[in-house]
């Protein structure tokens, strides 16, 4: 299936190549998500369109440019941030969640797992 813009998407806010060479990534949509156009909210800074029935499958969403590229003391570098590396290991593991095959593949990615993604255990209800 291929996506076509609206017209109105179509400026320096919106939809564009992956900067990164990830071609598993459909493309990179700018300042709000691509399947609502610009401006359009959601509750965090990035998401990655990763079920297959999806229409606009293996594009990655973020909310801001400032999220794609990784920065050291305030220098931009032309890496991938962290963010992007997150939402890259949810294009890789379709129709999965923050769930043991997405941890594997970011551990497999060489990336951090955050505590927040980290398996949880249920504790003994006795």
């Amino acid at each position: 299936m291929t996506f076509e813009p609206k017209p109105e998407t179509v400026a320096e806010w919106g939809p564009r190549e992956c900067p990164f060479d990830w071609p598993e990534v459909a493309g990179v949509f700018v300042g709000g998500c691509v399947e609502r156009g610009i401006g359009s909210s959601f509750r965090r800074q990035a998401h990655a369109h990763n079920e297959r029935s999806d229409e606009h499958f293996g594009w990655i969403c973020v909310r801001s440019h400032r999220r794609l590229f990784a920065t050291w003391r305030g220098d931009v570098s032309d890496r991938p941030s962290r963010l992007m590396w997150h939402e890259y290991a949810h294009i890789l593991t379709p129709n999965h969640g923050h769930d043991d095959k997405w941890r594997s593949k970011m551990r497999e990615l060489g990336q951090p797992l955050p505590a927040r993604y980290t398996k949880q255990t249920r504790k003994d209800e006795h």
